[in-house]
């Protein structure tokens, strides 16, 4: 074991410096008879032979090689290496979080702003396409109120004939269309308006709906609005509303009256994330459980 252990020492070494240089420092090691190389065990830790003496070759090599190649002695205990691992492991635990928020928030401010573009220039293709003028009324046929069948026949040919998607089904009230992307959307006519209630992922979109009730919580899906030849991000009587109305309102959501709170139902949300340039911004209520008004 012993001249086993001196030649793979003299040619670790060779190469670094001359031999001239540390001959007399190899030999030193290669004789220490304090050092009882005889005395070795194999662990299945590692891939060796070791002292059964513990620390016996390590303090010997490094009194005896000299300080410049004495860092190569140095090692890291097992409790060093698992508070470093625990450290490491508070970090992420904290970050993590907060990283996958970013990157939810960036993945849906894309799609919102790509449907948004996407659904505008249908509909600018079909304004140009039929002659109607956008801002005067525009009746949908009666079949199509509330009726899914009926308001797919009538989205394949006017709408749904300038937008590529992989799949659509049609619901008791409604429909449901999917894309690419993996987004989607629901979406029912009354009183002249198409509500879209536009999905980050096609899998938050309900295709099994019976109400026309919709669902926009302004994290996994959001409302869109579809009337008289205009598309617009939430509802046209939110166009006009300050930053601040937008952001109360969808901290709070409503059912249609912004005085009573619905959880699951942020009109404003969209309208909000556009005036900010298609951007979530740090004091969008994403995370925030649904305030209740008094």
């Amino acid at each position: 074991m012993k001249n086993i252990f001196c030649r793979l020492f003299k040619n670790k070494l060779r190469g670094k410096i001359s031999q001239k240089g540390i001959s007399g420092n190899i030999k030193s090691v290669c004789n220490m008879k304090e050092n009882i190389f005889a005395d070795t065990s194999f662990s299945r830790l590692t891939p060796h032979f070791s002292l059964e003496r513990a620390g016996a070759m390590h303090v010997a090599l490094c009194d005896s090689v000299g300080s410049y190649f004495r860092h190569w002695c140095r090692a890291f205990t097992l409790a060093e290496v698992l508070v470093t691992l625990g450290i490491i492991g508070v970090v992420a635990a904290i970050t993590m979080p907060t990283l996958i928020d970013n990157h939810q928030k960036k993945v849906a401010a894309t799609r919102l702003e790509k449907f948004y573009s996407m659904m505008s220039q249908a509909v600018y293709q079909w304004v140009g396409d039929t002659g109607f003028i956008p801002g005067t009324t525009y009746n949908f046929p009666e079949n199509t109120k509330y009726n899914g069948k009926g308001l797919e026949q009538w989205y394949n040919a006017n709408l749904g004939k300038y937008i590529k998607s992989t799949s659509q089904v049609s619901t008791d009230s409604g429909m449901f269309v999917a894309f690419a992307d993996g987004s989607g959307f629901n979406a029912y006519q009354s009183g002249g308006n198409m509500f879209f209630f536009f999905c980050i992922e096609a899998k938050y979109c309900n295709t099994q709906a019976s109400s026309s009730e919709g669902y926009f919580d302004g994290k996994r899906t959001f409302l869109f609005d579809f009337v008289n030849g205009d598309f617009y991000a939430s509802l046209p009587g939110q166009q006009n509303m300050s930053r601040e109305e937008l952001l109360r309102a969808c901290k709070y959501g409503n059912s249609d009256n912004s005085e009573v709170s619905s959880k699951g139902r942020r009109h404003t949300c969209t309208r909000l994330i556009q005036i900010d340039g298609w951007q979530i911004k740090d004091d969008y209520p994403w995370s925030q459980i649904m305030l209740e008004k008094k």
